[in-house]
């Protein structure tokens, strides 16, 4: 399955040398996405290949309490 882009991308076809342009929202070729190393090209989230592979997490870690600040004692 394709991978959706985040930002604009600009890449070297490797096949033909051509410069491709490749628009945010498009889903981009498994050729041309091993091209595309900045991780913040790609749309937030997981692909769908890893959504429909991860397994469901049957033991959840508990949520740890927020500590509150002491209030200050020794004002001048």
């Amino acid at each position: 399955m394709a991978r959706r882009l985040a930002h604009a991308v600009h890449v070297e076809h490797p096949a033909t040398g051509e410069r491709v342009v490749l628009l945010p929202g498009a889903e981009v070729s498994p050729d041309l996405a091993d091209l595309i190393t900045h991780p913040a090209a790609w749309h937030p989230g997981p692909d769908r290949d890893e959504v429909e592979q991860a397994e469901p997490d049957d033991d959840p870690q508990p949520v740890k309490p927020t500590r509150a600040r002491k209030a200050r004692t020794d004002t001048e």
